[in-house]
């Protein structure tokens, strides 16, 4: 029982079209893995933890896009590392990768964009090719987590090269 979890404000307001859920379905009929919810909620910490332990309660597969990015309203990870239980470590390796990015192309990294390299314990790392925001997958609570950022063209390479394949392992295809 899958649940996509699309996050960010923009959404509700009908400023951005939520695509990601549509491919994330898509890929998911493609492994075999039924989807039984979606929701979107904004960027409110109250109602983003609500809407976490709903979907703990109820799914046993979590995806959400949407709220990894460096800003102060950025709390995806934080709130759902929160509600399983997992603790957030630096994960150098793409501390590098997001310093890497910024060098790349001569720019001064704010400090805040390392907040993004802070990843659930144990985490499988899924890089990011478009962007600076890390996805990645735990397994907490029962359930699999994977967490993925929000703008589509970071999300939609992601799903091709790190969650399509980790689901099919981690499901025995």
């Amino acid at each position: 029982k899958a649940e996509i979890l699309c996050v960010g404000t923009e959404l509700l307001l009908g400023d951005i079209v939520n695509t990601n859920a549509k491919e994330l379905s898509a890929a998911l009929r493609g492994l075999g893995i039924g989807v039984y919810w979606q929701s979107v909620v904004g960027d409110n910490p109250a109602r983003l933890r609500q809407a976490v332990e709903t979907a703990r309660d109820r799914a046993n597969l979590i995806i959400t896009t949407g709220g990894l990015g460096p800003t102060y309203d950025d709390l995806t990870k934080d709130i759902v590392c929160e509600t399983f239980g997992v603790p957030l470590v630096m994960h150098e390796e793409e501390a590098e990768k997001i310093r890497a990015f910024f060098a790349q192309k001569d720019r001064v990294m704010p400090e805040n964009n390392l907040r993004q390299a802070m990843l659930p314990e144990g985490c499988t790392v899924f890089s990011n090719f478009n962007g600076t925001a890390p996805g990645f997958a735990f397994v907490a609570g029962g359930a699999t987590v994977i967490q993925l950022p929000g703008p589509p063209r970071e999300m939609r390479l992601m799903l091709g090269t790190g969650v399509v394949p980790y689901l099919r392992r981690t499901t025995g295809g």
